[in-house]
C-alpha cells in the first residue's frame, strides 16, 4: 500500500480549485482539524485559525498532538470512550464533549468526526469539525434547573396549602380548649401546650415550603438592607452564638430595594444559622453589602435581567461547600446535617424568597476556603424608610358584640372552626362555602360589618374577586382576607385588602378584625 500523503501534499495548491478550497477551510469560522491515523497516536496534522482561536493554543502547539490534550478532569470519560471506539472502527461520530482551553477554562464542544478514505477504501485521515456550544448548554441546564424547581415548587406549594388548613383546625381548637381547661388541671394544660407547640413548628415548616415554592404573599416595602441589618443586630448576634464573631462591612451608598422586610429578615437569619452550623460554634461570619451592575462576568450564571442590584453576602471561614453538592445546596430537604439536626428547608426558603422578589440567591466561590452566600435584590428608586411595627389592637370586653360577620370558607372543617372562634369572640356569624353563595346571601341580607373570606376557593370567583365585588356593591362592609397560600396572579389584587395568614390564632384573629373595624375611616 502506498504511504499516506502528508498534509503538505494535500494542501499544496496544485490546482486553483484546491487553493480556493483550503483557503476557505483555513479562514472559515467553524473550527476544523485533520488527524492522521497512519501515524503513531493519530496526531493532528492540520488545524484552521478558528480552532486555534477557540482553544487558545498556537498552531505549533496543536499540530503533532493527539486531541486528548483538550480533555480535563470534568470531561465525560464515557463520551471519550465512544469517540475512541468510533475511530477504532473507522466510523463517523457526532457527540458533545467538555473540553479545556489553554487558560484552563472549559467549553462545550459539539464534535463531528468522519474518516476520509482514498480510492482504495483505506482511511487516510480523520476530519473533525467543532463548534463551541457553551451558551446553548448553559441555557439548557438553566431551563432544566428552572423546570425542576418549578415542579418541586408546585408539589411543595400544594402540600403546604393543604397542611396549613389542617394546622388551622388543630391550632384553632387548641385555643378553644385552652379557655375551657381549668388552670388546676396541669396535666391537661401541658397536653394542650404540647399540641400547640408541635402545630406551631408545623406552621413554620409550611411557611418555609411556601417560601421555596414562591407561593407566599409578599408585602413589599421600600427599604435599605443596611437599615435592616442595623435594626436586626441583636437577633443576628444571638443567632450566631457567643463563640462566633460577626463582622459587618456595609456600603455607605447601598441602593434601596423593594422587599418584604419580614421575609428578608428570615432569609438573612437562615444564612447566619447556616454559617454558624458550618463553623461548629467558633469562627467568623462576615456580612457585607455593596452595589452590583449586571451583566457582570462574575454573575453570568444567574440569568438575571441586566440592571442594578443591591447585594448582601454572608461569608464564613469554615470548611466550605463540597463542589460535588454545590448544585444541590438550594434544593428542598437537601441537608448535610445529621439526622434530626435540620429539615433542609432553610436555604431553599432563601432561594424561593429571592426568586419571588425578582432577585437571586447563589453560592459564590471563595478563595482560601469557607463559603459565601449572596443575595441580589433589584434596585428600587426612592428613599428607604424604617419600618413601623403595627401596634396590636387590644381586645375589649365587648369585642364582637352586636357585630355581624359573613364568613366564606370552602373547607368544611376550617369553616366550622372559624365560625366557632368568631362566635366565641362575640360575633354573629353566617358561614358560606363559595363566593357565589356569599353574594346570594348578601342579595338577601347585606347588614354585615365584615366579610371574612378565604382567597383560594373553587368556582369562577376567588376571595379577591369577591372582596372587590363587595367593596363595589356594599361599600359599608369591611373586608379581611385569609389564606395559607398565594399566587402572583392574585397578589396584586389582595394587597388592597387586609390579610391574615393561616394558621391564625384566636387572639391574632380578634386583633386583626378589630384593626379593620376600628380603624379611622371605617364605615359604620
Amino acid at each position: 500500500m502506498a504511504p499516506a500523503p502528508h498534509i503538505s501534499d494535500v494542501t499544496r495548491p496544485h490546482e486553483s480549485g484546491n487553493d480556493i478550497f483550503f483557503a476557505a477551510v483555513r479562514t472559515t469560522r467553524m473550527p476544523m482539524i485533520v488527524t492522521d491515523p497512519n501515524q503513531p497516536d493519530n496526531p493532528i496534522v492540520f488545524c484552521n485559525d478558528a480552532f486555534t482561536f477557540m482553544t487558545g493554543y498556537t498552531e505549533a502547539e496543536i499540530v503533532g498532538s493527539n486531541c486528548r490534550f483538550l480533555q480535563g478532569p470534568e470531561t465525560d470519560r464515557h463520551a471519550v470512550d465512544q469517540l475512541r471506539a468510533a475511530i477504532a472502527k473507522r466510523e463517523e461520530i457526532a457527540l458533545e464533549l467538555l473540553n479545556y482551553r489553554k487558560n484552563g477554562s472549559t467549553f462545550w464542544n459539539a464534535l463531528f468526526v468522519s474518516p476520509v478514505f482514498d480510492d482504495a477504501g483505506n482511511v487516510v485521515y480523520f476530519f473533525g469539525s467543532q463548534l463551541d456550544i457553551s451558551r446553548r448548554r448553559e441555557a439548557e441546564e438553566a431551563l432544566h434547573e428552572a423546570q425542576k424547581m418549578e415542579a418541586v415548587g408546585k408539589l411543595t406549594g400544594g402540600i403546604a396549602h393543604d397542611f396549613n388548613n389542617l394546622l388551622q383546625v388543630i391550632l384553632g381548637y387548641v385555643d378553644i380548649l385552652e379557655n375551657k381547661v381549668a388552670d388546676a388541671d396541669r396535666s391537661a394544660k401541658r397536653a394542650v401546650e404540647a399540641i400547640a407547640s408541635a402545630a406551631n413548628r408545623g406552621a413554620t415548616l409550611t411557611q418555609q415550603l411556601l417560601s421555596f415554592a414562591r407561593k407566599q404573599e409578599l408585602r413589599n416595602r421600600l427599604l435599605n438592607f443596611n437599615s435592616l441589618i442595623g435594626d436586626f443586630r441583636p437577633v443576628i448576634d444571638r443567632t450566631a452564638g457567643e463563640g462566633i464573631e460577626v463582622r459587618r462591612k456595609l456600603s455607605d451608598d447601598l441602593w434601596n430595594s423593594r422587599l418584604d422586610p419580614v421575609q428578608a429578615e428570615m432569609a438573612l437569619l437562615n444564612l447566619i444559622a447556616n454559617a454558624r452550623d458550618a463553623l461548629g460554634g467558633k469562627g467568623t461570619i462576615t456580612i457585607e453589602t455593596r452595589n452590583v451592575v449586571l451583566p457582570d462576568a462574575a454573575f453570568g450564571q444567574l440569568k438575571l435581567d441586566p440592571g442594578e442590584y443591591a447585594m448582601v453576602t454572608v461569608s464564613d471561614d469554615g470548611p466550605g461547600v463540597d463542589p460535588a453538592i454545590a448544585d444541590k445546596i438550594f434544593d428542598p430537604f437537601f441537608t448535610t446535617k445529621e439526622l434530626g439536626r435540620g429539615t433542609g428547608l432553610g436555604l431553599s426558603m432563601v432561594y424561593g424568597f429571592m426568586r419571588q422578589s425578582g432577585g437571586a440567591a447563589l453560592l459564590l466561590d471563595r478563595p482560601g476556603g469557607g463559603a459565601t452566600f449572596a443575595l441580589l435584590f433589584p434596585r428600587a428608586s426612592g428613599a428607604g424608610r424604617a419600618e413601623q411595627k403595627p401596634t396590636a389592637a387590644h381586645p375589649r370586653p365587648d369585642d364582637g358584640k352586636r357585630e355581624r360577620v359573613l364568613m366564606v370558607e370552602d373547607q368544611h372543617e376550617v369553616g366550622e372552626l372559624g365560625k366557632e372562634m368568631l362566635e366565641d369572640l362575640g360575633y354573629t356569624v353566617t358561614l358560606t362555602h363559595s363566593a357565589r353563595e356569599a353574594l346570594d346571601q348578601l342579595a338577601i341580607d347585606s347588614d354585615y360589618r365584615l366579610l371574612f373570606t378565604d382567597i383560594l376557593m373553587p368556582g369562577g370567583m376567588n376571595g379577591v374577586g369577591l372582596a372587590q365585588a363587595v367593596r363595589r356593591d356594599y361599600p359599608r362592609i369591611q373586608v379581611l382576607l385569609t389564606t395559607g397560600y398565594a399566587d402572583e396572579a392574585i397578589d396584586e389584587g389582595s394587597k388592597s385588602f387586609e390579610l391574615i395568614r393561616k394558621p391564625y390564632r384566636r387572639t391574632e384573629l380578634n386583633e386583626r378584625i378589630r384593626a379593620v373595624l376600628d380603624r379611622p375611616g371605617a364605615r359604620t
